[in-house]
Parts: C-alpha cells; sequence; structure tokens
C-alpha cells in the first residue's frame, strides 16, 4: 500500500475475472485429454476408444472456459471423433462406431447450454456480490490515511468467506480533540454480528465530535450499544436482554498538537506501542467491562496515556490476531513482525501482520481479524489521489 494513499479500510480481495479462481491445470485439461484420446487410440485401432476423453474434454471446458472457447472445443472434438471414426472404429466395428460417434458428439455439444447457464449464475452471483460488499463498505468505511502528521492503515479480514465484514469494527474520525480511533469485538461471529457492528460505528462517528473526555465517549457508546441490544431483543419477541450480548472495544486519542496517546479500553485485547527504545504490551491498569455491559460496571472509566511523539506507532487489534493458533495450538506472538516492520510505517505493519497470521494459521482464520496502526511523523506526503 502505497504512503501516499488518502485513505485506507476494506479492501476487496474477489479476482478481477473467474480465471483467476482457477489453477492453471484446469485451464489446460481440456485440450490435453484431446491430445491423450487421439495418442492413444490412434496407434491402437478397434482395441480401445478415445471417445471418452472427447466427452470429458467438453464438460470440462463447460465449467472453465467462455462460452466461445467451449463452441470451440465442441467442434475440435466433434473433429477429433471423426478422425478417429475413420481411422479405425468404423472398418473395425461398423455400426456401433457410428453410433458411439453421434453420442459423442451430442454430448460435446451437451456442453454449450451448461457453458450459458454457468455464466447466467455467474453474472448473477456476481451483482450479488457487488451489492453485499457496497452494504460492507457503508457499515466500515473507507478511513482517512492523513489527518496532518498523523498516519493511519487499516487491514481487515473477516472470518466467514461470504463476507467482507464480520463481527469486528474499527472507525476514525479527526475532531477537535484530536484524532479518535476506534476498535471493537462484537461477541460472536460471521454475519449476525453486523447489525451491532454497524449500531456502534455509527455512533462513533457522530458522537466523537461532541464528548470531551474519552471516558464520555465509552459511556455514550455503551448506552449506544444497550439500546441496539434492548431494540433488537423487542423486534426478535424477547422479553428479556441477557448479559451475552456485549462488545469488546478500546477508543484511543491523539492530540493535533500533543506529544500523547490517550486510550480507554472496555475489556478489549492489549494494544502495542513501538519505539525506538521500546516495544510495549499496553494493558489498561483498569480495562472496564465491555460496551453494552455499563450498568454493571459502578467503577471509574478512566483513560491512560503514554508518550506519543513523531516515530511511535501504536497498534490497535482484535484477538483475530492474539488468539490465532498453529496446528499445534501455539497462540501467535506479533512482536518479532512488529519490531521488523514499524519502521516502515502503518501499510507495512498492517500487511506484514496480516500475512503473518495466515502463514501462522496455514490460511484459515477461525476468527475475525482487525488491525488499526498508527504514527506521527515530522512531514505529511504530499497529497495524492488514491
Amino acid at each position: 500500500m502505497s504512503p501516499y494513499r488518502t485513505t485506507t479500510g476494506l479492501m476487496s480481495h474477489a479476482p478481477a475475472n473467474e480465471s483467476d479462481l482457477l489453477p492453471r491445470w484446469a485451464r489446460l485439461a481440456p485440450l490435453a485429454l484431446v491430445a491423450l484420446a487421439l495418442a492413444i487410440d490412434l496407434p491402437t485401432p478397434g482395441a480401445f476408444s478415445g471417445d471418452v476423453f472427447l466427452i470429458l474434454s467438453s464438460m470440462i471446458a463447460s465449467c472453465v472456459y467462455s462460452l466461445r472457447a467451449v463452441v470451440g472445443v465442441a467442434v475440435l472434438n466433434s473433429l477429433a471423433g471423426l478422425v478417429l471414426l475413420f481411422a479405425g472404429h468404423l472398418s473395425s466395428d461398423g455400426g456401433h462406431a457410428v453410433v458411439d460417434y453421434v453420442s459423442m458428439v451430442v454430448l460435446a455439444w451437451a456442453s454449450v447450454p451448461l457453458c450459458r447457464l454457468r455464466l447466467s449464475l455467474r453474472r448473477r452471483l456476481q451483482g450479488a456480490e457487488r451489492v453485499a460488499e457496497s452494504a460492507q463498505r457503508a457499515v466500515l468505511p473507507p478511513v482517512r490515511a492523513w489527518w496532518g502528521n498523523t498516519w493511519i492503515a487499516v487491514r481487515y479480514e473477516a472470518a466467514s468467506a461470504a463476507a467482507s465484514v464480520g463481527g469486528d469494527l474499527y472507525a476514525a474520525e479527526h475532531t477537535p480533540y484530536g484524532v479518535r480511533l476506534l476498535i471493537g469485538d462484537v461477541r460472536g461471529k460471521g454475519l449476525n454480528s453486523i447489525p451491532g457492528v454497524a449500531a456502534l460505528v455509527g455512533s462513533f462517528h457522530e458522537a466523537a465530535h461532541h464528548t470531551p473526555t474519552l471516558s464520555e465517549l465509552a459511556r455514550h457508546l455503551d448506552e449506544a450499544v444497550t439500546r441496539h441490544t434492548r431494540e433488537t431483543a423487542a423486534v426478535s419477541g424477547e422479553t428479556t436482554v441477557s448479559g451475552e450480548h456485549f462488545i469488546t472495544a478500546a477508543i484511543a486519542q491523539i492530540p493535533d498538537d500533543g506529544t500523547e496517546v490517550r486510550l480507554i479500553s472496555r475489556g478489549h485485547c492489549p494494544a502495542f506501542l513501538v519505539s525506538d527504545s521500546s516495544l510495549q504490551v499496553w494493558e489498561p491498569e483498569h480495562p472496564g467491562l465491555p460496551l453494552g455491559l455499563g450498568e454493571f460496571d459502578t467503577g471509574l472509566w478512566n483513560d491512560e496515556s503514554r508518550p506519543f511523539g513523531p516515530g511511535h506507532l501504536l497498534l490497535l487489534c482484535t484477538d483475530g490476531l492474539l488468539e490465532a493458533r498453529d496446528s499445534e495450538g501455539r497462540f501467535y506472538a506479533p512482536h518479532e513482525d512488529l519490531r521488523q516492520s514499524w519502521r516502515q510505517g502503518p501499510p507495512a505493519v498492517v500487511e506484514r501482520l496480516t500475512r503473518a497470521v495466515h502463514t501462522h494459521t496455514d490460511g484459515v482464520l477461525t476468527d475475525d481479524l482487525a488491525l488499526v496502526a498508527v504514527t506521527r511523523v515530522e512531514h505529511a506526503p504530499p497529497r495524492t489521489g488514491g
């Protein structure tokens, strides 16, 4: 990701076209089967029929090729079958060979309507995917990559292969109090978590500009989550609201003219602070209960501060990072990857950590993953598009 990008956030991981999903062997298989049919059948006239390979060639083509290419393969197989018929089958098998040839041609050309059906269903699926992606981007809109000298990068990976958004969330706003960042994790994961994500993110974008302190902002968000939970329960016909619906969250604030970062955590996992001198795991002294359970938390909702000047980097994450396990059940530790990437800026950090988690888990995420990396620089880059 270029450091000169103006926004950061959800990225589409869908392939540019259907062929990008296919392994190379699948694209070569139809033609290879035609060659195999000729290579086996021609030297053994009457002993072996290559028609089965020609039929299989057309069927595979209907699954992987464009309509024009499928027609081409059907023509090729019809001609190849004709060659095999006159090369030996007609003289050795007579009328049976003609029947076999006609059957092969019918099946070969049946691949054409099958291909049309596949392409029609694919177009419908692509339309649904575009609508879903637009809705998901509305839930988690792009974040400004630069606010003055504050540089932000976000990376999101949903555990569900069918969605770009799951139960994790992030947001950022430039307010009169500085840049404010939110990261959270709705209890549970997958598409059922999206209403809770939308409720919290929407409340944050509005309240971040009007609440002077992080503790007030956290209480406002807690009330928003509680209202959403009660309304959802009422619509579902539930008479009582259980304590099972909550959102862990961390809210950070970086003043425009300051040298510190403030953080309040509501049951969320620790943050990381990196500088030339150290890598700190920032576990707040009083993390508090998650949002939505504030009525049970009678303690102080205090935020904490740490030094944060140019060259420092703050990483906010969800437990999709810290609780990612390998095949032997070992948790992923981001410390070494952070040490090696933080000097390159937030985009490099989120990219390296995401790749490292996929490597650690063999590409199988069992939980949603959200990362927000932020740093301060001496001079902001020139404004460009992208």
